[in-house]
């Protein structure tokens, strides 16, 4: 009998709020608002609700406000994994506003799923966790929005700003550059330098902003009447420097532009070791500006983007969507952005 109590103690504490909303059948948002606001929620569903939190013993986050307590002038920062070297800048600048605006942060770090299917089931898991700790909004960094992770963000009841990436749906805040822009403005840049022969190196998984850059690509080649073509590879280093090799043993371009800048300098050196001289006989663009880029040999050429400013930019937007009694119309920020030219093209 004790172990029997043991053990049904031990699942207690590990109920978390989206079993509540699953054996409710309801959004996590709901669960939400029943801790924190259940003035808000329909008698029938809150009562509903109550008695599944009883039934499964859920007791919210420690680092909660109580169940209907005033603003905890808390915002969560959801990152992907943190050896990212943007992902740094960015919190900077998210920081450095947040204090300026009295807010403080709460980090949470979106680990993907290594089993197959399981993504979206942690990443359910994620807002649970995020919703549990009653925070006054969101800051979402993450490469890949799909309308599953939209219905979420949709369904959740606090503001959310999309940082350094964008999506679909016009009534979702979010901050970034115009990818496809500043992509169609350094692929129209190169032709007109008399480049003809132009390939894009992108992600072989898709990200959004990352089609955006090959759309800008695209329209430029399109519109020039040039052969487009693009190319996509693993993003992990040790898978994609093999697919180089096979490439630029058979031929190399005029100019790669490729959309990572890790996987920029991992292109430099391959070439390099097949002895193809950069920039005299390839030029290569990157598309982010990190700490790679200074520290390639040739140090390469990049469109910036100003992820300390995206960031800051980011915070700005959700403290007026946190504290205006008023809709903000202007939802979608775009940071402007520049080109750094170094060695890796011929300027």
């Amino acid at each position: 009998m004790r172990n029997s109590v043991k053990n049904e103690n031990r699942y207690s504490s590990q109920i978390k709020i989206y079993d509540v909303a699953g054996r409710a059948g309801v959004s996590l948002a709901t669960v939400s608002r029943v801790l924190n606001h259940p003035e808000k929620v329909k008698a029938g569903t809150r009562e509903k609700i109550e008695k599944i939190i009883r039934e499964l013993d859920y007791k919210p986050n420690l680092n909660a406000k109580g169940l209907a307590s005033s603003k905890s002038t808390t915002v969560a920062v959801v990152v992907p994994e943190l050896t990212r070297s943007s992902i740094a800048g960015m919190v900077d600048g998210i920081a450095d506003c947040a204090m300026r605006r009295g807010y403080l942060l709460r980090l949470f770090v979106n680990h993907p799923s290594k089993e197959e299917g399981q993504g979206m089931s942690s990443e359910h898991n994620l807002w649970g966790e995020v919703l549990a700790s009653s925070v006054d909004g969101v800051l979402y960094i993450n490469d890949e929005i799909t309308e599953e992770h939209l219905e979420i963000i949709r369904d959740v009841n606090v503001n959310v700003v999309l940082t350094n990436t964008v999506c679909s749906d016009d009534s979702v805040p979010s901050v970034s550059i115009d990818y496809k822009k500043a992509a169609y403005e350094i692929t129209n840049e190169m032709i007109k330098k008399g480049n003809k022969k132009i390939w894009i190196i992108t992600s072989l998984r898709k990200y959004v902003v990352n089609d955006l850059k090959v759309e800008g690509y695209l329209e430029a080649m399109n519109e020039a009447g040039l052969e487009p073509r693009v190319i996509s590879v693993p993003g992990k280093i040790g898978a994609h420097e093999k697919e180089y090799y096979e490439l630029l043993s058979k031929e190399h371009p005029d100019v790669a532009i490729v959309v990572r800048d890790s996987m920029a300098v991992s292109f430099i050196n391959v070439a390099r070791n097949l002895h193809i001289h950069i920039p005299e006989e390839l030029q290569v663009v990157g598309f982010q500006n990190t700490k790679y880029a200074e520290l390639s040999r040739p140090t390469l050429t990049c469109i910036n983007t100003p992820i300390y400013e995206i960031g800051e930019e980011a915070m700005n937007l959700l403290t007026e969507l946190m504290e205006s009694e008023e809709d903000i119309e202007d939802t979608k920020k775009l940071v402007d952005y520049n080109v750094v030219r170094r060695e890796s093209t011929r300027n």
